[in-house]
């Protein structure tokens, strides 16, 4: 997945270190970062060297994100409008689920979550003053009312239902996500909720079907919607029939392991669990299909 970039060390203390030329820097705007080019379909993380002419003016401005083995990543916010071009390319998120190597991936998609969360609580939402960041933690302050508001992460589930040798598969509908694969029920918790609650209510309300044994996977941070997804197998409970939420999802139906396509990109929770089921097992998956993890 993504976030699975061992032996490379993420390190997320926070702190106001000054910026050094060879760490990174990400300018990001209305959800695009400035990238690199590198061949016809990679890009890479620019360095502050890489703009001699705006370098010390970045480095005045730069918010400290996080470092990976030792090396430390900032993002801006202005200076480098104009640096698309040739070189360089404005690019959405969704660049992020395709950049290699995976720990540049992972940096980069974390940098636009915090970007998001700091563009969005520049004012109290308490009493509409101006917020100013912490000295101590990743947080926004309010000086005038003293509101504390922290980076937004949202939880949510997803699970591969199961009934014997069918997976129940669905795409989302265009206009609610860009996604276009088959993708596995999910779903954001409500309050007062249980996991294993949310699972039953998703599964119910999108498919109209109810499910039993919901069995814990694993979990991981998925900065692309600012969340963080708890990963379940469950098994079918009753009738298989589908009722589809329409105004969710376009199409949803069973698939035996044959007719799973094999996943090309592992970056996410969903694919795990996908390939799980068809494999029997992720090592299985990679040792059938090439793949390396």
């Amino acid at each position: 997945m993504i976030q699975d970039i061992a032996p490379h060390q993420y390190d997320l203390s926070y702190g106001h270190p000054v910026p050094q030329d060879q760490d990174y820097v990400l300018y990001i705007k209305s959800n695009q970062t400035l990238l690199r080019k590198k061949g016809e379909e990679n890009h890479e993380i620019p360095r502050f060297s890489d703009f001699p002419e705006e370098m010390e003016a970045l480095k005045k401005q730069a918010y400290y994100l996080f470092s990976i083995d030792g090396l430390r990543y900032f993002y801006v916010s202005s200076l480098l409008e104009k640096k698309a071009g040739e070189e360089y390319e404005l690019c959405p998120t969704s660049a992020f689920r395709k950049m290699k190597p995976m720990h540049q991936a992972f940096a980069g998609i974390t940098a636009t979550q915090i970007h998001r969360w700091k563009e969005s609580r520049k004012f109290c939402g308490r009493c509409g003053h101006e917020t100013k960041d912490s000295e101590t933690e990743r947080a926004v302050v309010c000086p005038f009312c003293g509101q504390i508001e922290y980076p937004k992460i949202s939880p949510a589930v997803i699970v591969a239902i199961t009934d014997g040798d069918r997976i129940l598969m669905s795409r989302y509908r265009v206009n609610n996500n860009p996604y276009r694969g088959y993708a596995l029920i999910a779903g954001f918790v409500e309050i007062g909720e249980t996991f294993e609650d949310t699972v039953r209510r998703e599964v119910m309300e999108e498919v109209g079907l109810k499910v039993k044994n919901i069995r814990y996977y694993k979990s991981q941070p998925w900065a692309f919607s600012d969340t963080e997804m708890i990963g379940f197998f469950a098994e079918l409970d009753g009738d298989d029939s589908i009722k589809l939420q329409e105004d969710e999802l376009s199409e949803a139906g069973w698939f035996t392991r044959e007719e799973v396509p094999d996943e090309t990109m592992m970056v996410s929770i969903g694919s795990e669990l996908k390939m799980i089921f068809k494999y029997g097992s992720l090592e299985e998956f990679y040792k059938k299909t090439g793949m390396t993890p």
